[in-house]
């Protein structure tokens, strides 16, 4: 791969493939503690960019992975940080808002040219090479790693950048070849403060895949409208010659359609779909299942759980299939792959209790992880924990389908609400009225106002007396890091 660098205001090439040219090479990350920039930031870094960035306090994995890269940040924001870097670019993450210090410097007289994270993927690495995005409310960060896998599995060196850390990757983000596909996470949530479109617009794909669209992000979305309107303006870039997967059985899929200018393929468990999904079944750790289509019939097997995973796992060898226009097998084995950090990862075991992590945050997610453990521990008592830590788990409107998806479980014990003070009062959930709906259908449901007395509870249930010979299975659900709970757990490794 061709890296001339020239510095000062020569123009920086890396590569025929790659994007347009800018000035200079050195990158400043503004936030880059996010799974989404700390693994561009990687990437960039190996791609010959000097690399630098800020960012509060950074928590697992994202601080190992940066210095394991050998990429510094600095903790806490300053104008001071640019100014000692001195970039020529700077990428600007989205939980970055007016009013940060590193933001009002680089608007007061714009020293440093500044660019939203997707636009710089978009313009600086990906270039004109063929874009396979897997989009959708849940189920990308998992569906985006098995594609990337299993092209790897292959012998074909895609690119990719996964918005988590892959388990059987050193990052979540790599070049790849050239010649190979880039595979994206497409995210729904916002560029930047400047630019408040979804991330996956800048992607433009050549092929899409939507496995759900769900109510997300209240702080960016009105409505469900609102969010399929993103969706929709998503569709609208895809190629005559590219193509559409969308989950067949997903209504909220279906709502954005048609798009008679490009192919749309649906995939799901329902009998219209182009390819229908059958027969599964789990068996202790894995899970196998068919896939038929008119001319096509292919059995998977992984060693993840749940039949939404099974549909994760189709998604990604259909689009990478439709990609690459090469034919499947008759089977498709994927038990090799060990998933993503903190997507129903086991953290802890004794000979009484099994502790898994989920990065589940809304309802639909975890009514789905919940079912998958209740298959996979019929007979274990099942408890679920959850850190209402997200603008949209705070809210009412998403009550009711927290109390289906909690009934599921047989304990529900939910922390200290992380964001509750930014809804209004009248919109806001109230955690006792869904404590006292679970409470009538479960065994036990509490909340607490510090996640210190949930730790000490919990560990109180757990030391109680078993009613089988069976472990007892714990579910720490929480897309932050569930202070005082799951970091106690993870110290137990």
């Amino acid at each position: 791969m061709e890296a001339n660098f020239f510095m000062g205001m020569e123009v920086i090439s890396l590569s025929m493939n790659m994007g347009q040219k800018f000035f200079g090479n050195r990158i400043y990350f503004l936030g880059i503690g996010g799974v989404g920039m700390g693994n561009v930031a990687i990437l960039a870094s190996k791609l010959g960019y000097d690399v630098c960035g800020s960012d509060k306090k950074l928590y697992a994995p994202m601080d190992d992975l940066l210095k394991k890269n050998n990429i510094s940040f600095f903790d806490g924001f300053s104008g001071k940080n640019l100014q000692i870097f001195q970039p020529h670019l700077v990428v600007v993450g989205n939980v970055v808002t007016r009013g940060n210090e590193e933001v009002e410097y680089l608007l007061n007289g714009r020293p440093y040219p500044m660019t939203s994270l997707p636009e710089f993927l978009n313009n600086c690495i990906i270039g004109r090479r063929n874009r396979v995005v897997f989009a959708g409310t849940h189920g990308k960060t998992t569906t985006s790693a098995l594609a990337a896998f299993y092209l790897r599995k292959l012998q074909i060196s895609c690119g990719y950048l996964i918005g988590g850390v892959p388990i059987d990757f050193d990052s979540g983000a790599d070049w790849g070849d050239a010649s190979a596909p880039f595979i994206l996470e497409g995210d729904e949530y916002d560029c930047a403060f400047f630019d408040k479109r979804s991330k996956f617009i800048h992607y433009m794909p050549d092929v899409v895949a939507i496995n759900c669209i769900d109510f997300d992000h209240a702080d960016i979305f009105h409505d469900l409208r609102d969010v399929q309107r993103s969706f929709s303006h998503l569709l609208r870039s895809v190629p005559r010659s590219g193509h559409v997967l969308i989950n067949g059985d997903d209504s909220n899929v279906e709502a954005i359609l048609p798009a008679p200018w490009t192919s749309v393929i649906r995939v799901g468990w329902g009998g219209k779909n182009d390819f229908q999904l059958r027969d599964f079944s789990s068996n202790g750790g894995e899970s196998t299942w068919s896939v038929s289509g008119e001319k096509t019939f292919f059995t998977m097997q992984t060693s993840l759980i749940g039949r939404f995973n099974a549909l994760n796992a189709t998604m990604a060898i259909l689009a990478t299939s439709t990609a690459m226009q090469f034919s499947l097998p008759s089977t498709i084995d994927l038990r090799a792959f060990h998933g993503v950090l903190r997507r129903q990862q086991r953290c802890y075991e004794d000979e009484r209790v099994i502790v898994f992590e989920d990065f589940g945050h809304h309802p639909r997610a975890i009514e789905e992880v919940l079912a998958a453990f209740r298959d996979r521990f019929p007979k274990n008592e099942l408890i679920a924990c959850f850190e209402p830590a997200t603008n949209t788990s705070m809210r009412n409107v998403l009550a009711g389908d927290f109390c289906k998806a909690f009934s599921n479980c047989d304990r529900c014990y939910w922390g200290k609400p992380r964001c509750a003070k930014n809804i209004p009062h009248g919109e806001r959930i109230c955690i006792e009225k869904v404590m006292e709906t679970l409470a009538g259908c479960i065994c036990e449901a509490k909340h607490f106002e510090e996640n210190q007395r949930l730790q000490e509870y919990l560990i109180q249930v757990l030391n109680g007396p078993l009613e089988s010979s069976k472990k007892r299975v714990v579910v720490l659900f929480s897309n932050g890091s569930f202070p005082g709970v799951l970091d106690q757990w993870r110290s137990h490794e």
